[in-house]
């Protein structure tokens, strides 16, 4: 067992950026490619893939370790919430505008928030509430989401985004007795294993690029989840939640340097209440820990 880690809010919101710019960077190169491939297959790819950086690490520092069999109804809980979640997150993607899907995905820091008290019994301050709900009105504003958003899409994200925010804090309860990148190798393996079962009936042989880009799409989740694992190690689920918003600032950078896609006077709005929501929330941190 590894020893208890003792929170540490500036490391975990440090990776929990670290987390988003690499996801962004992901996006940014496999948005197209993957578009020909459905989403049980993409989410298989995602999560099988994104064990080898975890697998590494494990070999590198000798750290692997069998859960108990208390865990191990974490794990499979986990397997399941991320198996289904993804799926039915890429269907939501499929079926909504791009501006829809993002306003909506981003209701996951609700969901924390709403999520960390019944699984993990951490208090979410007022503070920190409150910053969460500025937060989504920034991205709300961002995304500028039309009449017809109430669309079966929409179920799929949003409840997309509900099992990622489960899968997440139980993944912070695991951490506080758990190997960080065993975790993470569980995290990815187990629901890989699980999307195996109707893999086959779902299958489209990749091209050459294809087999390069859905390989990639698991190598950077897997990075990616690592710092988001590690970050959930070292942070209450409150602190982290509006950080998860600095996705959006990556892709306005992607979006520039790339696409040569300026950002419009409602994205900077929007850029700007989220960033004022994570000053709040760190501001509210330090004062609680007396840094």
């Amino acid at each position: 067992m590894a020893e208890t880690h003792h929170p540490s809010a500036k490391r975990g919101i440090f990776f929990i950026i670290l987390g988003m710019l690499i996801f962004s960077l992901l996006n940014a190169i496999v948005k197209d490619t993957t578009s020909h491939y459905g989403p049980i297959q993409l989410a298989f790819f995602r999560c099988f893939f994104a064990t080898i950086p975890a697998g590494v690490l494990l070999t590198l520092r000798s750290q692997w370790a069998l859960p108990t069999p208390t865990q191990w109804k974490i794990h499979f809980k986990r397997a399941f919430l991320l198996a289904i979640g993804l799926s039915i997150l890429f269907i939501g993607i499929s079926k909504l505008p791009l501006s829809n899907s993002m306003a909506l995905y981003f209701s996951s820091t609700l969901f924390l928030v709403l999520l960390s008290y019944p699984i993990l019994h951490e208090k979410i301050g007022f503070i920190q509430a409150i910053s969460v709900v500025v937060g989504f009105i920034g991205v709300i504003i961002i995304a500028k989401p039309t009449g017809d958003v109430f669309h079966w899409g929409a179920i799929f994200l949003v409840s997309g985004a509900f099992m990622e925010s489960a899968y997440n804090l139980y993944g912070r309860l695991l951490s506080s007795s758990y190997n960080t990148f065993m975790l993470t190798f569980l995290g990815s393996l187990l629901p890989a294993l699980v999307i195996l079962v109707v893999l086959p009936f779902v299958w489209t042989t990749p091209d050459f690029e294809g087999w390069i880009a859905l390989i990639c799409l698991g190598l950077g989740g897997g990075l990616g989840q690592l710092c988001v694992t590690y970050a959930y190690t070292h942070a209450p689920a409150g602190v982290l939640a509006p950080m998860l918003y600095s996705a959006i600032l990556w892709s306005v950078i992607l979006d520039i340097l790339l696409y040569k896609t300026w950002p419009t006077q409602s994205l900077m709005l929007g850029c700007g209440i989220i960033i004022a929501s994570g000053l709040m929330i760190v501001s509210s941190e330090s004062r609680r820990k007396g840094v």
